[in-house]
């Protein structure tokens, strides 16, 4: 039921178009390499990286990514991009190819090679994505993962209802390592997430609980639930909870509303369900708040257990539970 979660489409936060970007330049290749160099804007450098790109280079031939400079966004599109012949380039740190270094990033829980579309932006500082304010860059030193929505926008994958479709940009910094040495990128992955939700049914000590794929916001997922005679759910104890994020990770890896939230008192969390907050499991440094956080939700730290406030705003998968 839930393989419907494959057919979201995903989108590149930054559109990669001929007029604002060009093909990257080789590092020591011949006129083998792309036709254009390239592009800044603002004093950024932006380059895409593809299949065409690989496909130029002659026999023995790598291309080479130059992330020393901090003014540099990389545009990658992972549709037939062969990575095991690109390199990214820290200078002094030294240059490492991108198929071992970027192993953080494939795993994760937005990895592009999930992505329909593979596309995806990487950048050394965040200062370089036009779209992130200094609220947003101060969220991300605390978060180091922040989803931003930007409006309506419909799917292009058909068949797929073109109903409540939502544009999410999710922002997060991968740690990589190059010749023992810790480089920080921030990845930018925008995906489009739609309605029709369908809800998947378990069993557990009693009580009925849906996973539900359709991504909605914390309130709307509250009255799915409600008009199923059910409450966002409620994590009384560890046992519980580790059913619950098996159950909610074998559908998706990426975040599950719960009924926690803050809503009705700043700092004063309750569940959804009236049931008094007997058992906690927030992550280090949760709840935070940053960016009026009062809803709470699982899997922001996938595979480490541990609760995340969020906006309540964002679309996110969510369960419910029977009373």
């Amino acid at each position: 039921m839930l393989e419907q979660l494959a057919r979201i489409s995903r989108f590149l936060a930054l559109p990669l178009t001929a007029a604002s970007l060009a093909a990257v330049g080789l590092a020591g290749c011949s006129t083998a390499g792309p036709d254009a160099s390239e592009v800044e804007q603002g004093g950024v450098s932006n380059v895409l990286i593809d299949a065409q790109s690989v496909a130029r280079l002659a026999p023995g031939e790598r291309l080479s990514v130059d992330l020393r400079a901090r003014d540099v966004v990389a545009h990658f599109a992972f549709d037939g991009l062969d990575f095991g012949r690109v390199d990214l380039d820290f200078g002094d740190q030294g240059k490492a190819p991108m198929a071992e270094v970027m192993e953080p990033l494939f795993s994760h829980p937005y990895s592009p090679l999930e992505s329909q579309e593979g596309r995806f932006v990487i950048t050394a500082d965040p200062a370089n994505l036009p779209e992130l304010t200094a609220d947003d860059i101060a969220a991300l030193e605390v978060e180091r993962m922040i989803a931003r929505e930007h409006g309506s926008r419909a799917p292009s994958a058909q068949p797929q209802s073109i109903d409540d479709c939502v544009e999410q940009t999710i922002y997060f910094y991968v740690d990589i390592v190059v010749n023992e040495t810790v480089q920080s990128v921030l990845c930018a992955h925008t995906i489009v997430v739609c309605g029709s939700t369908t809800c998947d049914m378990q069993t557990h000590n009693g009580h009925d609980y849906l996973f539900c794929d359709g991504q909605e916001s914390w309130t709307d997922a509250k009255a799915t639930c409600a008009s199923q005679g059910m409450s966002l759910v409620t994590l009384n104890d560890a046992a519980e909870e580790a059913w619950v994020v098996h159950l909610a990770s074998s559908y998706s890896t990426q975040k599950w509303w719960t009924g926690l939230n803050d809503r009705a008192s700043e700092g004063s969390f309750g569940w959804d369900s009236g049931e008094p907050v007997s058992y906690s499991n927030w992550y280090p440094g949760e709840p935070n708040n940053v960016g009026n956080e009062d809803c709470g939700q699982l899997n922001r730290f996938y595979p480490e257990l541990g609760w995340n406030d969020e906006p309540c705003s964002l679309h996110l998968r969510f369960i419910c539970e029977s009373d």
